[in-house]
């Protein structure tokens, strides 16, 4: 299962990173979403943990918002008042809510197979990612209303450091899950000329 959170690596990947041709973005930010849901769909495929079907829903209610978002920029519009300030929260709260879950429903998955420590470090580590971005997103929100544009650019900074703070979590969780299916794989080749014997 490494390989979904490979996916969710690079959709944090994609969202950190700009790349502008002229007015177009190379890598808009709804391909990080859907790249995030299409994630969330394996996990659930795999585990049955409704945390993961949950993180989906989130993932792609942010892709469909970026995308109309995107749409509504590359016509030209200039987004009406209230979007200027609830836009970032709702995005905020819902990024939140997406990490939230994933990480919830990682825990679960280790708590479900015997592994109750790491299944609490897992539950402390989420613990720690909510609020490290419901500050960041409170902050965000409240600079932007009172127009705190100083102070804007100082949390550009966090923002960045908090993305690669979550994907270098999401690359250990990849390199976690490669190591479990190594392990199953030499198991099973170790008992493999056992029966055949």
């Amino acid at each position: 299962m490494g390989e979904a959170y490979r996916k969710i690596f690079w959709g944090i990947f994609i969202l950190t990173l700009h790349i502008n041709l002229g007015p177009l973005q190379i890598l808009p930010n709804f391909v990080g979403y859907f790249l995030m849901a299409s994630a969330s769909t394996m996990l659930f495929d795999r585990h049955g943990i409704s945390s993961f079907r949950n993180a989906k829903h989130m993932a792609a209610v942010l892709g469909v918002l970026s995308l109309l978002e995107s749409l509504y920029f590359f016509m030209g519009q200039v987004a009406f008042a209230p979007y200027t300030f609830i836009g970032p929260l709702l995005f905020g709260v819902l990024e939140l809510l997406f990490f939230y879950q994933v990480l919830g429903g990682y825990a679960f998955s280790l708590e479900n197979d015997g592994h109750q420590e790491e299944g609490e470090r897992t539950r402390s580590l989420q613990r720690k990612v909510t609020v490290l971005l419901a500050v960041q997103t409170g902050l965000y929100f409240a600079a932007s209303v009172l127009y705190l544009t100083s102070f804007l650019s100082f949390l550009v900074l966090f923002f960045i450091l908090m993305r690669i703070y979550l994907m270098s979590i999401f690359a250990q969780l990849r390199r976690d899950e490669d190591g479990k299916g190594l392990e199953v794989r030499e198991a099973e080749e170790e008992s493999y000329p056992m029966n055949q014997g």
